[in-house]
């Protein structure tokens, strides 16, 4: 009777280890959950900058349709466009 017991108990013991080993080390376990709770931090953070991005990109685009100033800006400064007689300088490095 007495080895019965100590069986059950060395059984249950082992059973109850593989269960918390599942509990941290496991597919959907603890180790797991921690790594996903950093990846959607960084994804929130990459998603707020993205939100700032867009919110400069659209006040860009605002300014560039109300104001003539902006458009003629745009023209010079991305779009190397220039008026007849204006003399360019290309400062090279």
């Amino acid at each position: 009777m007495r080895i019965k017991h100590m069986l059950i108990r060395t059984v249950l013991i082992l059973e109850m280890g593989a269960f918390a080993h599942m509990y941290v080390f496991g597919k959907n376990g603890l180790q797991v959950l921690h790594v996903q709770k950093k990846q959607l931090q960084e994804l929130q953070k990459t998603v707020d900058q993205l939100q700032k991005d867009v919110s400069f990109v659209e006040e860009d685009i605002s300014a560039w349709e109300m104001h003539d100033f902006y458009k003629e800006k745009i023209a010079r400064e991305q779009l190397q466009m220039a008026r007849k007689g204006d003399k360019l300088f290309y400062i090279g490095m």
